[in-house]
């Protein structure tokens, strides 16, 4: 396992990533047609969703010991490996 720190500096750095790279699909979302915006609102929701519970893994690595940082760590990765299926995802629907 890296050092907690710099792990936790990496899922900060990536997390700002696909903060922006959200603000820029919400922007686009705004000169989409009716059927597109409704489509891609609910892919916002879902992205949104999936980084609140990233957002909540990095806050338990924060507060774990060691031993249960390992475990966290772990579970954090799966799901910013589920984020990012979904950002890609999103990029290919909403930025051609």
């Amino acid at each position: 396992m890296s050092d907690k720190t710099d792990f936790m500096a990496q899922a900060k750095a990536q997390m700002m990533a696909w903060t922006n790279e959200m603000a820029k699909m919400q922007s686009q979302m705004v000169q989409a047609g009716k059927d597109a915006q409704d489509q891609m609102v609910k892919q916002m929701e879902a992205l949104n969703e999936q980084r609140k519970h990233a957002e909540k893994q990095m806050e338990e690595l924060g507060k774990a010991n060691m031993d249960a940082a390992k475990e966290i760590q772990a579970n954090m990765e799966k799901a910013w490996a589920d984020m990012e299926k979904q950002m890609s995802e999103a990029r290919k629907k909403m930025m051609g």
